[in-house]
């Protein structure tokens, strides 16, 4: 597994942002641009002398050093999406929080049916009539599940519908049904994620851990199986994401002397968490069915949810990952110490992609295809980003800045063809690689501890090596948060 380097404490890029002029916010109008050649295509292309494109320089995944955009056209493009969020936000009101408690109950309901459904699927007389009412009562649990962790979940939590005050659909009490507690993935995703959005090192969301994504991260063996363990991930990706904070936070915390203290909470409410679900779905409902309506009705419904555990998490995997790492998804190498508030937007926008399709797929998605007007909007109600995301385009030609959209299979093609460009070394990735092992093999010989264990933490260390029995072929972040917990 990829450990990306430890992380420092992180600073919120809210704090550090620099205030545009009081003149500038007056004139709530972009200060004029010079024309330029569109940023994405100076970062695909290299110019040569003769002003064509070198295509023996090109580059297909895109790595950002330098700003994009200068401060003064940044903060000008800043003014126009303040102006643009400004309007939607104080536009909410009572259509907007009647749109939530449908979807709530939805989810609701269509969860009550499709367990009924479930269960009746064992008392069918014929076979086939079995299968069918599994089938439906799958696609409906399946359903149920997607909107829930989509379009409710997912955006109760990022705080879209805190101004309701709703004393349960708010960022605060809400908990969604995965195995992940809602406030692991609040900081792992709402902070650490949307703060350091594609930034190598900084934002784990980058491969998690596990997935080479970029020339950035250097070539191992491991990565030759890019491939397997990103369906790996794909299949179990809430169980990713339930570990995901761990990893984060025993990096992030490392020289914090509560960093025990720390863990143990997150690690014991994790796996309290884990408890809930794994009773819920395959312990409690099969029984209760089994005890009131017998052996093949408890079989069906125990299948009917790891079938659904496991579209949910397959579709949400897919969106995620064509919303960040399709062929012209932006990777960038730092944060700017002096970064703005439009300089932040300009590093969500060409980190993002979005994603065409229906209403019914974009609500399937939780409006997370407008990964674009999200990832700069991140606390605006989703609903709203199909309505400006004409005007966010826009803004982006005009400007410059690439506006990367598409169809579903499209983005999801260039997110396989990138997970496999990165799984194979380049020649010079290769050569270094082969150096790096010759001169670690030298100065084996020289000390017998090398420079990783030197970095480990030796509380760290301890939290994976004191295991044995079955913990012994977990991998290390499963036995680091079940070492924490006690």
């Amino acid at each position: 597994m990829r450990l990306l380097p430890p992380v420092t404490t992180p600073q919120s890029a809210v704090p550090i942002l620099t205030p545009l002029s009081d003149a500038q916010l007056a004139k709530n109008a972009p200060l004029p641009l010079t024309p330029q050649t569109p940023y994405s295509q100076l970062n695909d292309e290299a110019i040569n002398d003769s002003g064509q494109p070198d295509t023996s320089t090109r580059t297909r995944y895109p790595t950002v050093t330098d700003a994009p955009l200068s401060k003064s056209q940044s903060d000008a493009l800043a003014v126009e999406l303040n102006a643009l969020y400004k309007s939607v936000m104080d536009s909410l009101g009572s259509k907007d929080a009647r749109y939530i408690q449908r979807v709530y109950a939805t989810v609701v309901y269509s969860e009550i049916i499709a367990r009924s459904l479930l269960a009746a699927a064992g008392r069918m007389p014929s076979k086939r009539s079995l299968v069918s009412t599994w089938l439906l009562g799958t696609s409906l649990l399946s359903f149920s599940k997607i909107l829930n962790n989509m379009e409710l979940g997912h955006n109760v939590m990022h705080g879209q519908y805190d101004w309701m005050q709703h004393p349960h659909l708010n960022s605060q009490k809400f908990d969604w049904d995965i195995v992940c507690p809602a406030p692991l993935w609040q900081h792992s995703h709402n902070y650490l994620h949307h703060t350091f959005t594609n930034i190598v090192g900084r934002d784990h969301d980058v491969g998690y851990h596990l997935i080479r994504v970029t020339d950035e991260q250097p070539w191992t063996p491991e990565d030759r199986y890019n491939m397997f363990s990103t369906a790996v991930l794909a299949f179990g990706f809430e169980w990713a994401v339930a570990f995901h904070d761990i990893q984060i936070s025993a990096d992030e915390y490392a020289d914090s002397p509560d960093l025990h203290k720390i863990m143990q909470q997150k690690s014991r409410a994790l796996f309290a968490k884990i408890g809930r679900q794994i009773g819920k779905d395959y312990i409690a409902l099969p029984s209760v069915v089994a005890l009131t309506l017998g052996r093949r009705s408890a079989f069906s419904t125990l299948s009917g949810n790891m079938t659904a555990n496991t579209i949910r998490n397959l579709w949400t995997w897919a969106v995620i990952f064509c919303g960040h790492f399709t062929e012209q998804a932006h990777i960038y190498t730092h944060l700017d110490a002096n970064e703005s508030k439009g300089d932040w937007y300009v590093r969500q926008i060409l980190g993002s992609s979005n994603i065409k399709g229906s209403k019914w797929f974009h609500l399937l998605t939780g409006n997370l295809s407008h990964q674009i007007e999200h990832h700069i909007f991140p606390d605006m109600p989703a609903g709203h980003y199909a309505k400006i995301a004409p005007q966010v385009q826009a803004i982006c030609r005009k400007y410059g800045l690439s506006y990367n959209t598409g169809r579903f299979g499209t983005q999801f093609k260039q997110v396989l063809g990138r997970i496999y460009h990165f799984s194979k070394p380049s020649e010079k990735e290769w050569q270094a690689y082969m150096q790096s092992t010759k001169n670690a093999d030298s100065t084996t010989h020289k000390d017998d501890r090398s420079a990783a264990n030197l970095e480990n933490k030796l509380e760290d260390k301890l939290a994976i090596e004191n295991t044995s029995g079955l913990t012994r072929f977990l991998p290390p972040v499963v036995r680091k948060a079940i070492s924490y917990a006690w």
